[in-house]
């Protein structure tokens, strides 16, 4: 996959991807933070066969999933290396454990586990790679990385005392 990057004065940037397939998206991002999208299954035509915009909080929400901040498929090879090594772990923080009410950083999840905090389900929001002083609610689903004994560290804390 290549990637061609330009600056559009007045405008914002412009990223042109190459596809394995053959085939070239065309992404702009605009100053204000809205996205424009082109695809063009043949990269030497000069009109897309799709286009469309997006806000930047639709921006951010598609590029969670293409992230797989929720959901990250895994191939079988990358499942045993996954296995002997880190894991990825869902936990939802319970009212009066550990870490509700407090930041990440309050917390010290990485220095009391071991683990790292990738994501933050609130609801039907996610926030990816979260800020250190961003503050874990009860209800909240941690998506952590770690081994299993850290994840498992991790766990015990997001139950009540």
């Amino acid at each position: 996959m290549k990637v061609k990057t330009s600056d559009l004065p007045g405008i914002g940037k412009s990223y042109a991807i190459e596809t394995a397939e053959g085939s070239r998206i065309v992404i702009i991002i605009h100053h204000n933070g809205n996205r424009e999208l082109f695809y063009f299954q043949d990269p030497d035509q000069d009109e897309p066969d799709i286009s469309f915009s997006l806000n930047d909080e639709e921006a951010r929400q598609i590029s969670t999933i293409l992230l797989g901040v929720d959901y990250q498929p895994v191939t079988e090879d990358r499942i045993e290396l996954l296995l002997k090594s880190v894991r990825i772990d869902w936990f939802r923080v319970e009212p009066g454990s550990f870490l509700a009410e407090k930041t990440i950083l309050q917390a010290q999840i990485r220095t009391h586990t071991g683990t790292t905090i990738i994501a933050i389900q609130r609801g039907n929001k996610m926030i990816g790679s979260p800020d250190i002083h961003e503050k874990i609610l009860p209800e909240d689903t941690l998506m952590c990385i770690g081994t299993r004994e850290q994840t498992q560290k991790l766990e015990s804390l997001c139950h009540k005392k």
